[in-house]
């Protein structure tokens, strides 16, 4: 038997307070930024335990559609010299954040990544992308002056 639709939608407040920002190096493959940017919105979206307002949107004729983040995930470009002032930025924030770096998309191996990461300090890390995840005015300060990744 079919819930009524009014059953199954909830009203749940968005909040339009918070974004999500993923800066990505200018000079990837395609691959590589759709790579970087998934593994770094798997990271930020499994943080969040306020990702979905919701868990599903509801038709007229009771079908459920998985909700997406409630939040704007907006992508970004920068230079591979941007990103790394970018992170030294984001650390001293205290934002929810994710860096994706070389080693990951070069290795699956958690291990070897380890091991690779102990013979490197950490100014020799080579990012493709940040992830940011608060509030917006201080993720747009963040992320002010860089273009939208087109």
């Amino acid at each position: 038997m079919r819930q009524p639709v009014d059953q199954l939608v909830q009203d749940m407040t968005q909040d339009f307070g918070q974004k999500i920002a993923i800066v990505v190096r200018e000079d990837l493959l395609s691959w590589q930024a759709m790579n970087t940017i998934a593994h770094i919105s798997g990271y930020l979206g499994n943080k969040n335990t306020t990702f979905l307002s919701d868990e599903y949107f509801v038709t007229d004729d009771g079908i459920r559609h998985p909700r997406n983040s409630q939040y704007a995930i907006i992508v970004l470009k920068n230079s591979e010299k941007g990103l790394r002032r970018l992170m030294q930025r984001v650390r001293e924030s205290g934002l929810l954040y994710h860096g994706f770096i070389r080693e990951m998309i070069e290795t699956t191996d958690d291990g070897e990544i380890q091991q690779i990461l102990t013979t490197k300090k950490d100014s020799e890390i080579e990012y493709f992308g940040i992830g940011i995840f608060g509030p917006i005015e201080k993720v747009q300060e963040l992320t002010q002056g860089m273009s939208l990744w087109k």
